[in-house]
């Protein structure tokens, strides 16, 4: 065991960036875009269905193109795990994905993986990056894959390059 600081220090940091993930949630599902990007750093990273990266671009993939996939969408998140390492910290989340799109109902869960750093006391995603189990309508169950899409919303066939291996 560390000195009583250490340990004081990681758990507030525990707490702040299981605040985060939730505020990351909520801001999402309520499309507060400023507040939401505002939670990545600067240069921070977004790969989920598109990848994009820096706070600004960050803003504009979810207030134009991410405004336009859903009527609705809520997002709940569970069983996190955090290694904190001083100013740095990665992790992993698991999600369930609920939303409506064109009035059908679809189901989808996957995990965020998190890579999260501290600066002037608030912690922020450097990049976090979903991977989906699944995504369907939710008549057919848990089944199906995410469409991954460009940045402007256009539809790719199959894994991004950046995610084929």
């Amino acid at each position: 065991m560390g000195r009583i600081e250490e340990r004081l220090d990681a758990i507030e940091s525990w707490l702040a960036i299981g605040e985060l993930r939730a505020r990351y949630c909520h801001l999402l599902d309520d499309r507060n875009w400023d507040a939401f990007a505002d939670l990545f750093t600067e240069d921070g990273e977004f790969d989920g269905l598109a990848r994009v990266q820096g706070r600004a671009e960050i803003h504009r993939f979810f207030s134009t193109t991410v405004e336009r996939l859903a009527e609705g969408f809520w997002h709940f998140c569970t069983n996190a795990s955090i290694d904190l390492n001083g100013d740095e910290a990665s992790g992993r989340i698991s999600m369930q994905y609920l939303s409506v799109k064109n009035g059908t109902s679809f189901v989808s869960a996957g995990h965020y993986d998190d890579e999260l750093v501290r600066s002037a006391g608030q912690w922020r995603f450097r990049r976090r990056r979903i991977t989906f189990y699944y995504h369907a309508p939710l008549s057919e169950g848990f089944t199906g894959q995410p469409t991954f899409i460009l940045p402007d919303g256009t539809p790719l066939d199959g894994l991004p390059p950046h995610r084929a291996a």
